[in-house]
């Protein structure tokens, strides 16, 4: 085991205030500004540190060990789908949300593979951005509906993983996703489709297991990659 890996496991964790810990990582200063001056005010919110480069990012995830990660798809040294594994790696707790202004369905399904639970465009509306931090940190995943949008519009229903997972979903399963994908919690959907919150996560496992993944976030991704929604 290297020294690092050694320091990392015995590095204590930050103590636990009450608020959620958020890194805000851009490489603009008026959206870094503009984002502290929203969410610092927020009762139930602190921010923890800003970073304008990935290097930076990781280095201040690695030390305060944030519960929610703002963070750009581009920066200028490393790409936002990398710096967001690499803080995953260092700081398994947190929830990363890219915050961007691309909608490019590759930038998208690479931050997903990489384990963020948000994608939110720039333009979305500043109440929104604060429930999307509120949702991931309880657990939620969050996705744009301009997202979604995008990256279903670009899946292929006539490719491989459509037709071998094609018939694994139903309309009602299908829903669900949908929801999902719009950060609802298991009793937010049941009451939409008219089922209970135990049979959704049911449902939602047994999803998961006939995709091979494990998280919410995965499920979305892996429907809208095979074009199932």
């Amino acid at each position: 085991m290297s020294s690092r890996i050694a320091r990392n496991r015995l590095r204590p964790e930050p103590p636990r205030t009450g608020h959620i810990r958020i890194l805000i990582v851009d490489d603009h200063e008026m959206v870094r500004h503009g984002l502290r001056q929203l969410l610092e005010h927020e009762p139930d919110m602190e921010i923890v540190g800003e970073a304008c480069t990935g290097l930076d990012a990781i280095r201040i995830a690695e030390v305060q060990r944030p519960d929610v990660v703002l963070l750009d798809a581009k920066l200028g040294d490393i790409d936002g789908p990398d710096v967001c594994r690499r803080i995953l790696a260092l700081s398994p707790a947190t929830s990363v949300v890219m915050l961007t202004g691309y909608l490019q369905d590759g930038v998208v399904l690479q931050s997903l593979a990489a384990g963020a639970k948000g994608y939110l465009i720039k333009d979305v509306e500043l109440p929104e951005v604060k429930r999307t931090i509120r949702a991931v940190y309880r657990g939620h995943s969050v996705l744009d509906p301009k997202v979604a949008s995008r990256v279903i519009a670009h899946a292929m229903p006539g490719n491989r993983a459509f037709s071998q997972l094609g018939g694994v979903l139903s309309d009602g399963d299908r829903a669900i996703i949908r929801h999902v994908a719009t950060g609802r919690t298991n009793k937010e959907i049941g009451a939409l489709v008219h089922l209970s919150p135990h049979t959704i996560k049911d449902r939602l496992e047994k999803i998961a297991a006939a995709f091979g993944v494990r998280s919410r976030t995965e499920v979305v991704a892996e429907s809208m990659r095979a074009g199932l929604l």
